[in-house]
């Protein structure tokens, strides 16, 4: 019915991480963590270090990449893209789906569930160090079971993403990691759909 495995992923992306984000805020509202504890503050200071984190991200991300590439060679992580665009096969559906989904609708719903209610909870309970570095952890670590593993060079992709967003959220509110993590997952998802298609 969708065309291909791929078809079907991006389709349950758009759908799935909106439910989930909905049950992770229900049971945070049910918590007594308001939507106004989220800390969605949209105006142009956070979303100025928003950019910011990005530009942090790319830069410590690309050093990363060079250094492994000079020490290791050829980095996994280009294969790993090149077989994801291969599995978009040409199909300007499953493209525009691939970015809709992971390029837009994941990072907006997994920062509502993981900055927005699950790092409120932890800062709440643990402190703003803690419950930042406990999310960034856990961030991680759902990557990692729903990627299926990674190479070391999207594990680090990975941590510093994790720990770029939390410290973004716990000094400058969700709406600045939300954006940041829009902007990084937007990159990322239209440059493979530029080599699918």
């Amino acid at each position: 019915m969708v065309g291909n495995v791929r078809g079907a992923d991006v389709i349950l992306l758009a759908v799935g991480f909106p439910l989930l984000a909905y049950g992770i805020a229900r049971w945070g509202m049910r918590r007594g963590i308001a939507p106004s504890e989220w800390d969605y503050d949209v105006s142009l200071r956070p979303i100025g270090l928003a950019l910011a984190g990005v530009v942090m991200y790319y830069a410590i991300s690309g050093a990363v990449t060079v250094g492994y590439t000079q020490i290791v060679g050829t980095p996994q992580s280009a294969a790993a893209s090149a077989a994801l665009a291969e599995s978009v096969g040409g199909s300007l559906w499953i493209a525009a789906m691939l970015f809709l989904a992971n390029g837009l609708i994941v990072p907006i719903t997994e920062e509502l569930a993981w900055r927005g209610v699950i790092q409120t909870a932890l800062m709440d309970s643990y402190g703003t160090y803690v419950g930042g570095i406990l999310t960034a952890v856990a961030f991680v670590g759902k990557h990692l079971i729903v990627d299926g593993g990674a190479s070391v060079l999207r594990l680090v992709s990975l941590v510093i993403l994790g720990f770029i967003l939390c410290g973004l959220r716990s000094r400058y509110g969700t709406a600045s990691s939300t954006v940041a993590h829009l902007l990084v997952n937007s990159i990322s998802t239209a440059s493979v759909v530029f080599i699918a298609l």
